[in-house]
Protein backbone atom coordinates (compact mmCIF):
# COMPACT_ATOMS: atom_id res chain seq x y z
CA UNK A 1 0.00 0.00 0.00
CA UNK A 2 1.32 3.44 -1.01
CA UNK A 3 0.17 6.35 0.78
CA UNK A 4 0.87 9.30 -0.63
CA UNK A 5 0.28 12.59 1.36
CA UNK A 6 -1.24 15.66 -0.57
CA UNK A 7 1.51 18.27 -2.24
CA UNK A 8 0.29 21.70 -3.69
CA UNK A 9 0.15 20.21 -7.04
CA UNK A 10 -2.43 17.62 -5.70
CA UNK A 11 -4.67 20.13 -4.21
CA UNK A 12 -6.05 21.32 -7.70
CA UNK A 13 -10.18 20.17 -6.84
CA UNK A 14 -12.56 22.83 -5.81
CA UNK A 15 -10.94 24.46 -3.25
CA UNK A 16 -7.76 25.49 -5.04
CA UNK A 17 -9.90 26.52 -7.54
CA UNK A 18 -11.56 28.72 -5.40
CA UNK A 19 -8.06 30.19 -4.03
CA UNK A 20 -7.07 30.78 -7.91
CA UNK A 21 -10.32 33.09 -8.46
CA UNK A 22 -9.43 35.11 -4.87
CA UNK A 23 -5.41 35.15 -5.35
CA UNK A 24 -5.55 38.08 -2.67
CA UNK A 25 -7.17 35.35 0.13
CA UNK A 26 -5.02 32.54 -1.15
CA UNK A 27 -1.93 35.09 -0.36
CA UNK A 28 -3.17 35.31 2.87
CA UNK A 29 -4.12 32.00 3.93
CA UNK A 30 -0.02 30.44 2.49
CA UNK A 31 1.44 33.34 4.43
CA UNK A 32 -0.12 32.49 7.50
CA UNK A 33 0.60 29.19 6.97
CA UNK A 34 -2.60 28.38 6.69
CA UNK A 35 -2.40 26.18 3.70
CA UNK A 36 1.25 24.78 4.46
CA UNK A 37 1.62 21.24 3.45
CA UNK A 38 4.42 20.39 6.37
CA UNK A 39 3.54 17.47 8.82
CA UNK A 40 3.49 19.92 11.80
CA UNK A 41 1.91 22.34 9.43
CA UNK A 42 -1.34 19.28 9.22
CA UNK A 43 -1.07 17.60 12.74
CA UNK A 44 -1.63 21.25 13.98
CA UNK A 45 -4.68 21.06 11.61
CA UNK A 46 -5.58 18.51 13.15
CA UNK A 47 -5.98 19.28 16.92
CA UNK A 48 -7.39 22.76 15.83
CA UNK A 49 -10.24 20.95 13.59
CA UNK A 50 -10.44 18.40 16.78
CA UNK A 51 -10.72 20.96 19.29
CA UNK A 52 -12.85 23.03 17.16
CA UNK A 53 -15.39 20.44 16.49
CA UNK A 54 -15.50 19.05 19.76
CA UNK A 55 -17.02 22.36 21.45
CA UNK A 56 -20.20 23.80 20.70
CA UNK A 57 -19.43 26.80 18.71
CA UNK A 58 -21.90 25.72 15.66
CA UNK A 59 -21.92 29.14 13.70
CA UNK A 60 -18.64 30.27 14.72
CA UNK A 61 -16.62 27.63 13.81
CA UNK A 62 -15.22 28.34 10.36
CA UNK A 63 -13.99 31.53 12.03
CA UNK A 64 -12.67 30.26 15.01
CA UNK A 65 -10.90 27.67 13.06
CA UNK A 66 -8.99 29.91 10.70
CA UNK A 67 -7.80 31.80 13.73
CA UNK A 68 -6.93 29.08 15.10
CA UNK A 69 -5.32 28.18 12.30
CA UNK A 70 -3.98 31.24 11.77
CA UNK A 71 -2.33 31.77 15.60
CA UNK A 72 -0.65 28.14 15.41
CA UNK A 73 0.02 27.75 11.52
CA UNK A 74 -2.36 24.77 11.23
CA UNK A 75 -3.24 23.87 7.98
CA UNK A 76 -6.97 25.17 8.02
CA UNK A 77 -8.50 22.65 4.96
CA UNK A 78 -7.48 19.50 6.74
CA UNK A 79 -8.68 21.62 10.45
CA UNK A 80 -11.89 22.34 8.53
CA UNK A 81 -12.26 18.90 7.39
CA UNK A 82 -11.53 17.22 10.83
CA UNK A 83 -14.16 19.66 12.87
CA UNK A 84 -16.75 17.71 10.84
CA UNK A 85 -16.53 14.95 13.56
CA UNK A 86 -19.42 16.83 15.17
CA UNK A 87 -21.40 17.10 12.27
CA UNK A 88 -25.72 17.75 12.50
CA UNK A 89 -25.63 13.88 12.77
CA UNK A 90 -23.30 13.55 15.69
CA UNK A 91 -24.22 16.94 17.24
CA UNK A 92 -26.84 16.12 19.61
CA UNK A 93 -25.40 12.53 21.47
CA UNK A 94 -22.05 14.69 21.35
CA UNK A 95 -23.85 17.86 23.58
CA UNK A 96 -26.08 15.91 25.68
CA UNK A 97 -22.80 13.72 26.72
CA UNK A 98 -20.64 17.08 27.06
CA UNK A 99 -23.08 18.15 29.01
CA UNK A 100 -23.81 14.89 31.12
CA UNK A 101 -20.39 14.99 31.73
CA UNK A 102 -19.99 18.66 32.67
CA UNK A 103 -22.62 17.68 35.46
CA UNK A 104 -20.69 15.07 36.59
CA UNK A 105 -17.57 16.30 36.99
CA UNK A 106 -18.02 20.23 37.67
CA UNK A 107 -21.94 20.05 38.78
CA UNK A 108 -21.79 20.52 42.82
CA UNK A 109 -18.79 23.41 42.13
CA UNK A 110 -20.96 25.26 39.35
CA UNK A 111 -24.32 24.77 41.71
CA UNK A 112 -22.13 26.63 44.03
CA UNK A 113 -21.80 29.45 42.14
CA UNK A 114 -25.20 29.99 40.68
CA UNK A 115 -27.95 31.03 43.18
CA UNK A 116 -30.82 31.75 41.04
CA UNK A 117 -33.64 29.36 40.40
CA UNK A 118 -35.80 28.99 37.64
CA UNK A 119 -35.89 27.73 33.90
CA UNK A 120 -33.47 30.58 33.03
CA UNK A 121 -30.90 29.26 35.65
CA UNK A 122 -31.53 25.44 34.62
CA UNK A 123 -30.43 26.90 31.04
CA UNK A 124 -27.49 28.53 31.72
CA UNK A 125 -26.40 25.39 34.43
CA UNK A 126 -26.64 23.19 31.10
CA UNK A 127 -24.72 25.32 28.77
CA UNK A 128 -22.30 25.81 31.56
CA UNK A 129 -22.32 22.16 32.13
CA UNK A 130 -21.90 22.04 28.44
CA UNK A 131 -18.79 24.13 28.08
CA UNK A 132 -17.00 22.43 30.35
CA UNK A 133 -18.06 18.96 29.63
CA UNK A 134 -16.36 19.54 25.54
CA UNK A 135 -13.55 21.27 27.11
CA UNK A 136 -12.59 17.90 29.01
CA UNK A 137 -13.02 16.13 25.84
CA UNK A 138 -11.80 18.53 23.46
CA UNK A 139 -8.28 19.25 25.02
CA UNK A 140 -7.41 15.67 25.25
CA UNK A 141 -8.88 14.98 21.92
CA UNK A 142 -6.68 17.54 20.04
CA UNK A 143 -3.66 16.88 21.69
CA UNK A 144 -3.97 13.14 21.16
CA UNK A 145 -4.75 13.69 17.33
CA UNK A 146 -1.65 15.83 17.06
CA UNK A 147 0.82 13.56 18.46
CA UNK A 148 -0.49 10.66 16.91
CA UNK A 149 -1.16 12.24 13.16
CA UNK A 150 2.73 12.79 13.74
CA UNK A 151 3.52 9.63 14.72
CA UNK A 152 1.98 7.99 12.14
CA UNK A 153 3.60 10.58 9.48
CA UNK A 154 6.67 9.47 11.31
CA UNK A 155 5.93 5.48 10.78
CA UNK A 156 5.00 5.94 7.19
CA UNK A 157 8.11 7.90 6.54
CA UNK A 158 10.49 5.65 8.32
CA UNK A 159 8.70 2.91 6.44
CA UNK A 160 8.89 4.48 3.12
CA UNK A 161 12.89 5.37 4.09
CA UNK A 162 13.70 1.50 5.04
CA UNK A 163 12.23 0.25 1.53
CA UNK A 164 14.24 2.36 -0.35
CA UNK A 165 17.35 1.43 1.47
CA UNK A 166 15.84 -2.25 0.93
CA UNK A 167 15.51 -1.69 -2.92
CA UNK A 168 19.31 0.06 -3.41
Amino acid sequence: MNLRFPTRQRLRGHSQAWLDRHPGIADFLHRTGCMSMRREALARGIAVGLFIGLTPTVGFQTMLMVAGCMMLRGNFPVAFLISWISNPITMGPLYFAFAVLGDAVFGDFVRSLVHISGLLADAALQTIYLGLGSLLVAVPTAAVGYLLSLAIWRALAVRRWRARALNR
